[in-house]
Formats: C-alpha cells, structure tokens, sequence
C-alpha cells in the first residue's frame, strides 16, 4: 500500500498483480508495465493483501492497476472483500470497467463506481445501479465524447478527467466540461475535477475555483 498521487484517494491498495486483461488503448497501467518491464504474470501479491493499514481513516483506492471483477481474477477476489471487511475504519474505493461482473453485496465501508468514457458505454451505469453501495458514482475520465445528462439521475457522485499521456488530440472541449458540470449542480451530484482539466480551462469557465468535492453521506 503506497500513497497516491490520485487527488480522489489518500492509499492505493493493489493486492492482484500483473497485466490488467481488460486491454483498454489508453490504460496507464499497461504502459507502465510495458515501459519498466514489470512482471505481467497475474497473481495475488500475499504482501501487498496483508499490508499494514493507515492508523488514521483513510480513502483507499482498490486494484488501481487492475480490474477487480475480470474472470481472471475470481479466485483472489473473496481475499481482497475478507481485508475490507476487516477494516472498516476505512473508505474502500472500488472502480470497473465490468459492473456486469459485480458478485456480492457491498461491505458498508465500499464507495462502487463504473468508468464511462462515452456514450456508447452507458449501459455500466444500470448495471452498476442493480447493485447497493453507501456511495454509487462514476468515473468520466477520460472524457473521450459527451455524456446524455441523464447518466446522473441516482448516483451520489462523478469524477471527470483529461486523457493525459497521448498529446492534446483527445481532449473534451471546454464547453463539454461545462455542460456536465451544469447538469450535475442541477441534479444536485457533487463533482470531483481531475487537477488535469485545469489546463482545458480554468476558473474563469466556471466562475470558481477547480470543484472537487466528495460525497455527502449519511
């Protein structure tokens, strides 16, 4: 477990290693075990599982490298839900590609959240509804095309970000940001601005600082 540069989390927690099967073109993950030739074997990292946790509350990033409801990882999944339950001082942050795939109920220190990068992908988004979580969202990042506001009835929050490592070619124009973030100030869905989409456009777009909130709960 190691401190993370992710603005949304305090820890990533990576229990499962290897090549992230999924194979989608802009996963940072696999680029960073093709550039520094990482073992790509898939495997349950027995350290990393029983790793000490933050003494204090903390926002822990689950698999941030690897898709924690892909069928090769099955047989390690029941380890990784065992440790959560067994912390519940913590915020457990849980994000899929493959809502489709989710097995169990949510431990009640689980944020569940599905990435959706288009529109064509907003099916994740009912399949992630089926299930219950203390906080549901979704991750628009990165923002490949525009989102149907409808996408925010229900969910407790949504993280946006810029697809960063590939130049300036598949950045969302700042009138896209802009509208999501109307549609969500309507629907009353708290938002959280990767730091990255202040060089898109800054402050003056929206009248006030970066917005990064968090969830309300309770």
């Amino acid at each position: 477990m190691q401190r993370t540069k992710i603005e949304w989390a305090d820890y990533s927690w990576n229990p499962i290693k290897g090549m992230c099967p999924t194979g989608c073109w802009y996963c940072y993950a696999r680029r960073m075990y093709q550039r520094f030739g990482l073992d790509a074997e898939i495997r349950l990292d027995v350290d990393e599982l029983m790793a000490d946790f933050p003494k204090k509350p903390s926002r822990i990033f689950v698999c941030s490298t690897f898709e924690l409801f892909h069928p090769l990882a099955d047989p390690y999944r029941r380890n990784v839900f065992r440790h959560i339950r067994l912390t519940p001082e913590h915020t457990f942050i849980i994000l899929t590609k493959m809502p489709e795939r989710i097995d169990r109920l949510m431990p009640d220190n689980v944020w569940l959240g599905t990435t959706i990068t288009q529109q064509n992908e907003a099916s994740r988004k009912a399949d992630l509804m089926k299930h219950e979580a203390r906080i549901r969202f979704i991750s628009y990042e990165p923002m490949l095309d525009g989102l149907d506001p409808a996408i925010l009835n229900g969910l407790d929050w949504a993280i946006l970000g810029r697809l960063t490592g590939h130049g300036r070619r598949h950045d969302p124009e700042p009138e896209l940001i802009e509208a999501f973030i109307d549609d969500a100030k309507i629907m009353g869905v708290p938002l959280f601005l990767k730091d990255n989409l202040e060089e898109i456009c800054g402050e003056d777009a929206w009248g006030e600082p970066l917005i990064q909130e968090f969830p309300i709960e309770g």
